[in-house]
């Protein structure tokens, strides 16, 4: 949810696990293609890995946010931007949603933080890991080890401050859409 940008919920859960499959497939067949040099497993990285990605996340947004269901694709996307930029909600029609969102923004954030020693192990194993390719190793499947270790430094030192604004924005528009509840309901007619 955290790294879910907000017009992926523009679409149906289709829609979501392809915008978000294709993309991690690709990446991931490119690590597979630079180390090894093999289109197939290349191809294959990229079908399993995205196909798995994109269902999974798919699977995992509809039951983070139930209440995208019951809003147009244009509305999901307009609360989705609103929280991840921190803005006010006046509409009271779109307060639950945002509200829900909110929270599983929040949840989200709990579930990466229990995870994150998992993320600190893995890091230092890839750290072991490129050392000894470094050694051991082609100049190739040493570079993609490093390249590795760097994507485990992002995760580690930056994302998890990205994540904390991400989430202090969001609770101000959880408050504002919390105040739009509370506001007597005005008829147009």
């Amino acid at each position: 949810m955290l790294l879910v940008p907000a017009w992926a919920w523009r679409g149906g859960p289709v829609y979501r696990a392809v915008c978000l499959g294709v993309p991690v497939g690709i990446f991931l067949a490119a690590l597979v293609f630079a180390e090894s040099g093999v289109w197939l497993g290349a191809l294959v990285a990229f079908v399993v890995l995205g196909i798995f990605n994109g269902i999974m996340m798919a699977r995992r947004m509809a039951k983070a946010w139930p209440a995208a269901v019951d809003l147009s694709p244009d509305e999901r996307v307009a609360v989705s931007f609103a929280a991840r930029r921190g803005h006010r909600i006046d509409d009271a029609r779109l307060a639950p949603a945002a509200v829900e969102y909110v929270a599983a923004l929040r949840n989200a954030r709990v579930q990466a933080r229990r995870w994150q020693w998992l993320v600190w192990l893995g890091g230092a194993a890839m750290l072991v890991l490129a050392v000894i390719d470094s050694l051991f190793a082609t100049p190739r499947v040493a570079a993609v080890s490093w390249v590795v270790v760097v994507f485990f430094a992002v995760e580690i030192f930056w994302w998890p401050r990205v994540q904390d604004r991400l989430l202090a924005k969001a609770e101000d528009t959880g408050e504002s859409a919390c105040q739009a509840l509370k506001r007597p309901q005005v008829d147009d007619a």
